[in-house]
């Protein structure tokens, strides 16, 4: 029936129903055949990719130095972490975003709406005050490019212009 398959389509994908909406508990269950065999062939480059995704993060950390952009701090131990996102946080965030496309720069907003808002998490006991860091941090996240094919050239790019942010503004 279609409300099965709509039910099971959602709890493939995390319990996703519309993008960042997740009205059931789900799981990533998106990996079909076809994929397996395409991954299996490129898990030779995965050590390799991971290493130049490192190194753009270490980029973006030495090299981003606007007030308003709150670089998360990477981990201690470097191999902790193979950084698939790089997030930043800024309150401009919108405003930020629309400055970045306008440099030829693509800035995603990955998981704005906070787990505890989610319909399946909302039952789940927490502090009556609210979760503000988590809320906080949703409002203001973004994700910077950093992908493993990116060139220094671009690399410099996304710094140059997420450091030249309000600049021109009055």
């Amino acid at each position: 029936s279609e409300p099965l398959a709509e039910r099971v389509r959602a709890l493939r994908n995390y319990g996703q129903s519309v993008r960042y909406h997740h009205p059931h508990l789900g799981m990533n269950s998106r990996l079909d055949e076809i994929q397996a065999a395409i991954l299996r062939t490129r898990l030779p480059w995965l050590d390799g990719w991971t290493d130049r995704r490192r190194a753009i993060a270490q980029a973006y950390a030495r090299g981003i130095r606007h007030p308003a952009v709150r670089v998360l701090p990477l981990p201690v131990e470097a191999e902790r972490h193979v950084h698939h996102l790089f997030v930043v946080a800024c309150a401009e965030r919108d405003a930020l975003q629309k400055h970045l496309q306008a440099s030829g720069v693509d800035a995603l907003i990955h998981y704005p709406v906070p787990i505890h808002h989610q319909e399946p998490c909302r039952a789940v006991l927490r502090d009556p005050a609210g979760l503000g860091v988590a809320e906080a941090h949703a409002a203001t996240c973004f994700s910077l490019p950093c992908h493993p094919a990116m060139t220094d050239a671009q690399i410099a790019q996304v710094v140059e212009a997420v450091n030249a942010f309000g600049v021109a503004r009055a």
